[in-house]
């Protein structure tokens, strides 16, 4: 799809979704059988995690014989203005995942439940979440979402390759950055990078046209896999305050833009944006099973995708420090329910049972995701090691300086405007600091 034709669609959504509002839409597309069964529908948009979700639903099902529960899964580019247009035509799902960056223009749109009467009528003991995710989808007083689990971002590395250019996991994790000659981190991608004659970019006669293997890969649509943490290791901050105004063109943000498309373009340890770009470039872990790659920054959510394709042949270290030291973005979905719904107390049903001990007990024993009840971490944790795979660098990076995903109501401006102006960054035409200033400034002309 088309920038073009994706900014048609998104205000389309957006504008449906006001109309709907404005003429009181209501009713989901869920399900009553002649005999009394309902079927609820369950909106996701990873299919790595579909087959753990698959299972707890399955068990959800047995304890309520009257409940049928239909996962609907559709990517992430076109997960959301899916479900706005399905919320436009009064079809939306009664149970779907939401994200910090929507859940503002959710909440302001009045289609989300509020959770609270429920949770106070059935007593529910929300202090087993992490404090952190349970306020992140908290409005006036208003619980409008369980945490389903969290992340962070760390570097994921192929074991062959790290060992084959003399490196741990230990000195991976404990390298450095700077804007003035890339520092440690940019040493270790050198040796990490090879072209077709077997020569590393520090060397004479280098080809970067024709290189065989990168040290690193990069990809993001908004940039919490890449440019966002580089950011936080650089003293950025990406909002003046939570609800707040966009802070992505001060110097230190350009600065680690910069940094980034210097990886690229100037250091050439990166693979080219040309093979990375979203929505239509490989994914982080296409790259790694192509062996395009020795090392990316991406989120624990894809560590299944990752065992799939590499068998056991990768392990996780911390993120590099830069100026400003370690950091990287914490972020967390909850399962939502839809304002909408025919039927609010069988999916507030589904929503109590996936945010349980027991359903995410079932998600942690797949390896999908790191659970939204803290007490349960350390089951994830020994799930990976059982596999061979050390993840604990996740939630290191968990305990230290982190930022969490912005909340404002002008995320969907944002993430249109982002993809298009920063694909331009790291292809080299336009300019770190020219991309910041018209994605803030138009980021910002969008606050409600």
């Amino acid at each position: 799809m088309s920038a073009s034709s994706r900014r048609v669609l998104a205000a389309t959504a957006t504008s449906a979704l006001l109309l709907c509002l404005t003429t009181a839409c209501g009713s989901s597309g869920s399900d009553t059988s002649s005999g009394g069964t309902v079927t609820l529908r369950y909106a996701i948009w990873d299919a790595v995690q579909e087959p753990a979700l698959q299972k707890s639903v399955a068990v959800f099902e047995k304890q309520h014989p009257k409940i049928k529960v239909k996962i609907e899964l559709n990517a992430w580019a076109q997960y959301w203005s899916k479900l706005q247009t399905q919320m436009a035509g009064r079809t939306a799902p009664d149970v779907f995942w939401d994200h910090v960056a929507y859940f503002p223009q959710f909440s302001q749109q009045n289609v989300l439940a509020d959770l609270t009467p429920y949770i106070k009528a059935d007593k529910l003991d929300t202090s087993i979440y992490d404090p952190k995710l349970l306020t992140g989808w908290q409005q006036d007083g208003k619980q409008y979402g369980l945490p389903k689990d969290w992340d962070t971002i760390a570097q994921v590395y192929n074991k062959t390759m790290l060992e084959k250019a003399g490196l741990t996991q230990d000195e991976l994790g404990g390298l450095s950055w700077n804007t003035t000659d890339g520092g440690s981190f940019v040493k270790a991608l050198q040796k990490l990078t090879v072209d077709d004659n077997g020569k590393h970019p520090n060397e004479p006669g280098f080809d970067s046209k024709h290189v065989k293997q990168y040290g690193l890969a990069l990809g993001s649509a908004n940039g919490q896999t890449d440019w966002w943490d580089a950011a936080v290791q650089n003293g950025c901050k990406l909002q003046d305050k939570a609800w707040g105004k966009w802070t992505i063109n001060q110097p230190s943000c350009v600065k680690a833009i910069q940094f980034v498309q210097d990886l690229r373009l100037k250091y050439h340890v990166a693979v080219p944006a040309s093979v990375t770009n979203t929505p239509n470039g490989a994914s982080l872990p296409q790259v790694m099973a192509r062996k395009q790659a020795a090392v990316v920054w991406d989120g624990s959510w894809d560590l299944n995708a990752y065992q799939s394709s590499m068998k056991g042949n990768f392990g996780v270290a911390e993120l590099p420090s830069g100026p400003a030291g370690k950091g990287t973005v914490y972020n967390g979905l909850s399962n939502a329910l839809y304002a909408g719904s025919k039927h609010p107390k069988e999916a507030w049903e589904l929503v109590k049972w996936l945010g349980s001990q027991e359903s995410q007990k079932i998600i942690v024993s797949q390896g999908s995701v790191w659970p939204g009840i803290p007490t349960l971490n350390k089951d994830y944790v020994a799930v990976w090691q059982k596999r061979g795979v050390d993840v604990s660098a996740f939630s290191k990076e968990a305990e230290g300086t982190t930022v969490g995903y912005p909340l404002t109501t002008s995320s969907a401006t944002y993430n249109v405007k982002v993809q298009d102006a920063f694909n331009q960054v790291w292809l080299g035409q336009q300019s770190p600091k020219a991309a910041a200033d018209s994605v803030n400034e138009e980021s910002n002309a969008a606050i409600k």
